[in-house]
């Protein structure tokens, strides 16, 4: 790309942002990885060191960049932009702007203006059979465009530029409106009667190639397309040579040309790409200079039309698709009602906890149940050592026996005192044998009635000591159960004595089971890293099948609600508190 067609393309670019304090276009030079200026504004702009850095950190993010409010020499902000230009993956250039300080919204109108010149560079280059002598006459064409004062002299001056490249006798542009075109500028007619049968004529030809998507040459040796408009209108100037262009912008149809020349010199296409080109490169500029002369009515308006089709048109239509279901779904759930239910985590217990304490001192010998068996009154269920006991009692047997003689001995020669001694030793040691064989009956550890082992395994520990009063087993009976809710401390308060519910056991899934709250506990356990009250709820009908300890889900009815706020009520809740923390 020739630095001449860089510099003017550059001023004309700087033209149309009236914020722009200088800029430059640059490019990396693949051979000493130096970053190297092929056009810079203005002219004569000597020190530009400070567009390095922000050309270089464009190059190392691939895409459009901005660093706001860095300080120059003079201590002034200026914010800093560039835009890397690729076509398809090979780098043609940065180009970098400095201009005065912008609020955030109006970045973006920055970054569109570099995005339209970023595509003259694109056409341009990848187009590289043209001469320079073409790139150099289309930016003076454009220069000579957008010099005028208005969007109205614009058009006059680019129907005019474009009668005189082409070597034509009349052009004619027109705007996409509603669907059809209206006819805004004719060259060599500086005024001219909209409503004249001559421009119905051009705008129907124009409708025709836009209603065909795309460029019609007439006449044509090999018609691919319908020529009839352009037939009319050619027979009005005496078998003229025609061209109709449409004008695409943002893949948006807003408006077309039709040139006409005498029918000697038809339209080749070598022209036809050369104009095809020249319009691709002033159609963004068109469209930005028609849109800056707008007044803030007209913007509002159009802006509103715009986000109207957006929403009401065809455009992303999956994606309204979804937000429609998802608006029937919100307004059908704001009006329905449902159950409003509180679950929780719940746990099977016995009315009953019965604990089966070590009787005496001893060694655990054997242990016939562990938790979960069931037994029947007086089965045993532990035994402890009972060889010492027994070598207890055959030593208490023996002192007995010795100290019955010396009481007869005593008896026998009348001392009294030592009757009476003897008499008091018997009943002692007499006491100590039935304690022992009391504890001896208690060796056998028995269930004290029927019911279900809820806790207690001791076959880990035969042989070892147990101490009087240790806790054995946890017995509870088989019949009265009571269900323990787990209620987070968020749903507490929906929650009151005598609600009813139902609950399902991860062992009887398929059933459900009616239950009904009596008592909420006032206090809170923590319970991972949240506070769980306990609250107590008694069964209807309990199954056979059931045993303490089996957990499940229970819900309690809370009342009646809108489907939507069941869902959401959580989250806004601690919104709600979040929001008043703050």
């Amino acid at each position: 790309m020739k630095k001449n067609f860089s510099q003017h393309w550059l001023e004309i670019l700087c033209s149309i942002i009236p914020e722009a304090n200088s800029a430059m276009f640059m490019m990396l030079d693949t051979h000493n990885k130096e970053i190297r200026p092929l056009a810079k504004w203005p002219s004569d702009l000597k020190q530009y060191g400070d567009f390095t850095p922000i050309v270089k950190y464009a190059l190392k993010k691939h895409k459009q960049v901005c660093i706001p409010n860095i300080p120059s020499k003079d201590k002034k902000p200026f914010d800093f932009y560039a835009l890397p230009v690729y076509l398809n993956t090979e780098l043609l250039g940065v180009i970098a702007l400095k201009v005065h300080p912008l609020s955030s919204s109006n970045r973006t109108k920055i970054f569109n203006s570099l995005q339209l010149g970023a595509q003259w560079l694109q056409l341009s280059h990848a187009d590289n059979h043209h001469d320079d002598n073409f790139y150099n006459g289309i930016v003076g064409f454009l220069a000579a465009c957008f010099e005028q004062e208005s969007y109205q002299k614009v058009l006059i001056q680019l129907v005019t530029e474009l009668t005189q490249k082409f070597d034509c006798e009349r052009v004619a542009f027109a705007e996409y409106k509603k669907n059809y075109c209206e006819v805004v500028a004719l060259s060599n007619s500086a005024d001219f009667d909209e409503r004249a049968n001559i421009m119905k004529k051009f705008s129907d030809a124009m409708d025709e190639a836009i209603d065909q998507d795309n460029t019609i040459i007439y006449p044509d040796s090999k018609p691919a397309f319908t020529h009839q408009a352009h037939r009319i209108l050619a027979d009005v100037f005496d078998k003229a040579s025609l061209c109709s262009i449409p004008l695409v912008y943002q893949q948006q149809v807003f408006g077309a040309i039709t040139l006409m020349r005498s029918i000697d010199k038809p339209f080749d296409n070598e022209i036809v790409n050369k104009c095809q080109l020249t319009m691709a490169l002033v159609a963004p500029f068109l469209s930005s200079k028609k849109e800056s002369e707008k007044s803030l009515t007209q913007k509002l308006l159009s802006t509103f039309k715009e986000k109207m089709g957006n929403i009401f048109g065809l455009k992303f239509l999956k994606v309204k698709l979804f937000a429609i279901a998802i608006s029937l779904v919100l307004l059908f759930s704001s009006i329905i009602e449902i159950d409003f239910r509180v679950t929780s985590d719940a746990i099977l217990e016995g009315k009953i906890q019965r604990i089966v304490a070590a009787p005496i001192e001893g060694y655990l010998v054997s242990a016939s149940v562990q938790a979960g068996d069931t037994v029947a009154k007086d089965d045993v269920m532990a035994t402890l050592e009972d060889s010492e006991l027994k070598l207890e009692l055959a030593k208490l047997n023996g002192q007995i026996q010795q100290a019955r003689r010396e009481y007869r001995e005593a008896l026998s020669l009348q001392d009294l005192v030592q009757v009476r001694i003897a008499s008091a030793q018997i009943k002692q040691i007499t006491a100590e044998r039935d304690l022992t064989i009391k504890q001896l009956e208690k060796v056998k550890i028995v269930a004290p009635f029927d019911g279900v082992v809820i806790d207690g395994d001791l076959n880990q520990m035969l042989g070892s000591p147990v101490e009087r009063g240790d806790t054995l087993f946890k017995i509870a009976p088989l019949k009265g159960y009571r269900v323990i809710l787990k209620v987070d401390e968020r749903s507490i308060s929906y929650i009151k004595s005598g609600q009813t519910g139902t609950l399902s056991l991860s062992s009887i899934p398929n059933r459900r089971l009616n239950l009904t709250v009596k008592k909420i506990t006032a206090v809170a356990d923590a319970k991972d890293g949240s506070n769980i009250f306990r609250v107590e709820a008694s069964l209807l009908d309990a199954p056979d099948i059931l045993r303490p300890g089996m957990e499940g889900i229970g819900k309690i009815n809370a009342g009646r609600a809108k489907l939507l706020w069941v869902w959401t009520h959580e989250m806004f809740d601690w919104l709600r508190l979040w929001f008043w923390s703050w």
